[in-house]
């Protein structure tokens, strides 16, 4: 027998054991079935490549029929990766969907000539080579090079998209994958510059295919001894009885020896030494048994060194304070918080999703995925109040009926865990998902644990963060009413010219210069004076929405008609379709006015003057609504979330504060303000008042 040949049937055979275990366990994970295929594949080329060691006059054959695996390997390797990139980019699967085809057809079309016109393909030289015709032998080889290199490339992007502690479990499958394309790929490319194979080919072939099948089996060995010590665990008192008996079964053994020394000694007195040994080490032992000291450090030795959590806490919390310490304000909390999951978890598909005050609904703001997000969630759905109550992670199935009519948020973002952020004070930041982990891993106690614990933390780090921000605005409007000292200060100097203009007006009023320079004085100061003032106005209104206490019973129609009639100017004329039957209201009038001319004025713009404003009124028994629609170009989601916030403005010479002091002046009436709005569909502005406020404090 050719010792050469050796190699070439180990790795057929452990290719062959090592398939039948991944098809018996295909059910337990989707990858071991394309795995298994490979593996069949791998046994066809390696032990054909064996078979005709032995046998030289199959050689011609042998090698037509391996050359079949050799465009069926690129095909099972491209089944491996796209079963292994369903779970980490779907996106990925779709562009690669035209490659994975053409490879395909590309195969079916070579196999068909090779099956039907072999001997245009390869002949056997007199010398014992294989010697492929150049242009046929171009095409095949080259084909099976772009295919390998192609496949090789999607084993890279697979280690590259997955994250610990999968990467870890993983790598060695992958990478001994890759070491079998490697060696396929060498050969190929060997095979296009001088297309002659001989025996050492194989001889290769086989040592490579038996490296990366050691590097697979391993990988695997790894990967279901993690699953296996997820699911065994000896429980503390098991083990803490078993070390006791171990011990005490120790220490009678080692008293047997030393009683057995001693009768070997011949002394006279060796049998009462023999008794009193044996009473000393009874004491002892019933002393130490009894002593709860001794109880307690075994306890603390079996806990500290035969048991360990799934999680080093010091060392994942040392990771959150590195992760969070550098985060100057809420955006950036919500970016590290994303990284830190997709860092920490299995899971592929992570998202984030957080109430915006503008529309009291909760949007997908972060996540992992490229797909476009899901629609938006209302303040009022069941799946929302139920993490009110359970403020703890919660796997989604829990909630019940609570998750129906979330059917398109289910599709997108293949929830299974739901981690709310509810503040001390109850109140629900947002929530972040967790899709499965790969291989349909669960999460268990620890998981949850330290969801909940990094997820607390970051709660407080947002409610933080939203404190400071809220003192900084108060800092800012503090500094408009300093600032405001240097205008009255700028208006003061602007009157005493006028002033002195007036005085001088009696002595010389009557000369031509004079009067000239005088009218250039006081248009000029006049100017300065109005342009001051206009921005006096601009920064100071809304710091006292609530010192205005004219409160006046309102009819919202009246109110609405009196606020489009003082419209002047070009642009589209707002439509008015008021409600019947709308009672009156207790409101501060002019505040209210101003809203509305806020909110048109602001829809004109958005409109470039250009669209339709619609305004309408109505009442559901419990609340007056105003709702102020336009055809405008929309809000983008990045403008919506921060919308509220002072001093944050689109227009090149707005200061951000007219939404902000809208905000404020429905508030002091008891209302509330919401802005439905979506890029490229209009801006709708809602106004609600409830209609049992009897008094405005």
């Amino acid at each position: 027998m050719n010792i050469w040949v050796i190699p070439c049937f180990l790795s057929a055979g452990g290719a062959l054991l090592l398939g039948a275990v991944l098809y018996r366990k295909k059910a337990d994970n989707p990858i071991f079935g394309p795995l298994a295929l490979v593996m069949v594949v791998l046994a066809w080329i390696q032990g054909l490549n064996g078979f005709i060691g032995i046998f030289p006059e199959y050689l011609l054959i042998g090698k037509q029929r391996i050359l079949f695996g050799e465009f069926a390997f690129p095909l099972a390797l491209g089944f491996v990766t796209s079963t292994f990139l369903q779970h980490f980019s779907p996106t990925s699967i779709q562009r690669n969907r035209s490659k994975f085809l053409l490879i395909r057809a590309g195969a079916l079309i070579l196999c068909a000539w090779l099956f039907a016109w072999p001997e245009s393909v390869l002949q056997l030289a007199p010398n014992g080579e294989i010697v492929f015709h150049r242009v046929v032998g171009w095409i095949m080889w080259g084909f099976i090079l772009l295919a390998l290199v192609i496949g090789l490339s999607q084993l890279e992007q697979i280690l590259r998209l997955a994250r610990d502690p999968l990467r870890f479990q993983m790598k060695f499958v992958v990478i001994g994958l890759g070491g079998l394309a490697g060696i396929s790929i060498a050969q190929a490319s060997q095979l296009l510059l001088l297309p002659v194979w001989s025996q050492a080919n194989a001889w290769v072939g086989g040592v490579a295919s038996c490296l990366s099948l050691t590097m697979i089996a391993w990988g695997l060995v790894r990967w279901r001894l993690h699953d296996l010590n997820q699911k065994v665990q000896v429980s503390h008192q098991a083990l803490y009885t078993s070390l006791t008996f171990l011990c005490v079964g120790s220490y009678l053994i080692l008293v047997g020896i030393v009683a057995e020394v001693i009768k070997e000694t011949g002394w006279e007195i060796r049998e009462a030494l023999e008794a009193l040994l044996v009473f000393v080490s009874g004491m002892g032992l019933v002393v130490v048994i009894a002593s709860r000291a001794a109880r307690a450090k075994l306890q603390r030795f079996v806990s500290r060194h035969f048991f360990r959590t799934k999680y080093d806490y010091r060392q994942k919390w040392l990771d959150v304070t590195d992760t969070f310490s550098a985060c100057d304000d809420s955006q950036q909390i919500w970016d590290r918080y994303l990284e830190w999951l997709v860092r920490t978890f299995g899971a592929p598909r992570v998202t984030i999703w957080k109430r915006f005050d503008v529309d009291g609904q909760f949007h997908q703001i972060r996540t992992v995925n490229s797909e476009d997000p899901p629609p938006a969630i209302v303040e009022s759905h069941a799946f929302i109040e139920y993490m009110l109550v359970h403020t703890e992670p919660f796997e989604i199935d829990e909630a019940g009926d609570e998750s129906e009519g979330l059917t398109e948020f289910l599709q997108q973002t293949e929830a299974h865990i739901c981690v709310p952020l509810v503040t001390s004070e109850g109140n629900l930041l947002g929530f972040c998902t967790l899709s499965r982990e790969l291989h349909d891993r669960r999460y268990d106690h620890d998981d949850f644990d330290l969801l909940r614990a990094i997820t607390h933390h970051v709660t407080m780090l947002l409610v933080q963060f939203q404190l400071v921000e809220e003192r900084n605005v108060t800092a800012k409007w503090e500094a408009v009413h300093k600032f405001s000292g240097f205008y009255l200060h700028d208006l003061k100097n602007l009157a005493s010219s006028l002033s002195m203009v007036v005085q001088n007006a009696e002595q010389y009023g009557h000369d031509p210069e004079f009067q000239a320079s005088a009218m250039r004085t006081v248009r000029t100061t006049s100017q300065r004076m109005m342009d001051l003032m206009a921005k006096l106005a601009n920064q100071s209104k809304g710091l006292d929405t609530k010192t205005e206490k004219n409160v006046q019973q309102v009819d919202m129609n009246v109110l609405i008609h009196e606020t489009l009639e003082s419209l002047n100017g070009a642009g589209c004329r707002p439509s008015f379709h008021p409600g019947s039957g709308l009672p009156q209201l207790p409101l501060q009038a002019e505040p209210m006015k101003q809203v509305l001319l806020n909110v048109i004025l602001n829809a004109r713009q958005a409109m470039d003057e250009k669209g339709a404003i619609d305004i309408c009124t109505g009442s559901d028994g419990r609340n007056l609504n105003v709702e102020i629609l336009d055809t405008g170009p929309g809000i983008p989601m990045s403008r919506l979330e921060n919308l509220f916030q002072p001093f944050t403005s689109s227009k090149k010479t707005g200061l951000g504060v007219g939404l902000f002091q809208c905000k404020q002046m429905v508030e002091d009436n008891h209302g509330k303000i919401r802005i439905e709005s979506q890029e490229g569909h209009g801006t709708k502005v809602i106004l609600t008042f409830p209609t049992g406020t009897s008094d405005i404090s």
